[in-house]
């Protein structure tokens, strides 16, 4: 192969499929990307074969073909040159040569015949969705997944599709996450499982222009088309939680209440408290005040927060960084808190009704 392009086009799709590449070392053909020569495109392929990127610019091809190069190296090269128009002759199958200004570099390749190809997915089921609103899904949840391997399909996200709502959900064990986007298209219920890495990519090449995108699905893959940019990751095939069967419907207490000045209150007090095991804040909810209190041996505070309450006075404590892990998630002016007991799940809704963060509730000692 050899090709002309514009650096800058090169490197930002370099940059973007290298997040494909294994984390750790496994084949050295898996650590390379794949560059396909053909028609007027440059197609760059990366995989750890649970996740692939493949990304196609413009180019001049002068002579067609396919090749494989150090992923990492390349990435970093590409960097330094992007200003630059360069030309890429692979005419020599063990070695990439750039050539730039009146400089060149090499880079040593491997046989590209070993390099697995993009996944195909069939497309009998598909959905359409707003980007922004998946990207925004996806932020909404993607921090709730558990980071142990004890429970695999907790360390993805689900996709519960229910004819024109996509609803995504995300649990650790200890705290859930769920959002919901309207669909342009209507199909039938089906739940996937897809792997947080996979999610997390998919979210960050997701530009914030206006576009109807398209998530193509089977039995273990899904696919997401952006433009010029195909993903495609392996699903997990284990059911995930029940956890419609989790969320509570009823409350005796219910909480409204500003949410920057709630997230402010929830930062300062539990800055006493981080250096503890659990880091915790105790809520003491009464009339139209909620007490926010953190003790340990760097001090203790109490901060008050104004509210709107209905139903009863209640005292309960949280892990302070779910609750602040959900406040960056939310945009919302007023949030609701909503509470049964003190040992039963603490629920986070907004005004919109669209998206929820369930968070389970620690035992800790009260002063009465």
């Amino acid at each position: 192969m050899k090709i002309k392009c514009e650096g800058i086009e090169l490197s930002d799709a370099v940059s973007k499929v290298i997040k494909a590449l294994p984390l750790k070392r496994m084949n050295p053909v898996l650590d390379c990307v794949k560059l396909t020569a053909k028609g007027d495109e440059l197609t760059l392929l990366a995989t750890d074969l649970e996740l692939w990127i493949e990304k196609k610019i413009k180019a001049e091809v002068l002579i067609e073909g396919e090749i494989i190069v150090p992923g990492k190296i390349f990435a970093e090269y590409c960097k330094k040159i992007e200003e630059e128009k360069i030309e890429l002759d692979g005419t020599n199958k063990n070695k990439l040569k750039l050539k730039y200004l009146d400089s060149d570099v090499s880079f040593a390749c491997l046989d590209f015949e070993d390099y697995p190809e993009l996944k195909s997915v069939s497309q009998e089921k598909s959905i359409k969705i707003d980007k922004l609103a998946f990207k925004d899904l996806i932020n909404k949840i993607i921090f709730n997944v558990a980071t142990d391997e004890s429970r695999p399909p907790l360390k993805g996200c689900c996709l519960n599709i229910k004819e024109n709502i996509l609803e995504g959900v995300a649990s650790d064990g200890y705290r859930l996450a769920l959002a919901q986007i309207p669909m342009e298209n209507s199909v039938e219920k089906e739940q996937i499982v897809v792997p947080s890495k996979s999610l997390l990519e998919m979210s960050r090449l997701i530009d914030d222009t206006e576009e109807t995108i398209t998530l193509t699905f089977e039995k273990h893959y899904l696919m997401l088309e952006l433009s010029g940019t195909k993903i495609v990751t392996r699903l997990i095939n284990d059911e995930f939680l029940a956890y419609e069967k989790i969320i509570p419907e009823e409350f005796t207490t219910e909480v409204v209440v500003d949410k920057k000045q709630f997230e402010n209150a929830i930062e300062r007090v539990s800055l006493i408290s981080r250096n503890e095991k659990k880091s915790y804040v105790k809520m003491e909810i009464k009339e139209d005040v909620i007490l926010l209190k953190a003790e340990s041996n760097t001090g203790e505070v109490n901060e008050k927060v104004q509210i709107s309450l209905k139903g009863k006075d209640m005292m309960i404590a949280f892990n302070s960084k779910y609750i602040t892990d959900a406040m960056r998630a939310i945009s919302d002016q007023y949030i609701t808190l909503n509470f049964t007991t003190p040992s039963a799940p603490g629920i986070i809704k907004g005004q919109e009704k669209n998206w929820l963060y369930l968070i389970l509730p620690l035992r800790v000692m009260y002063n009465k």
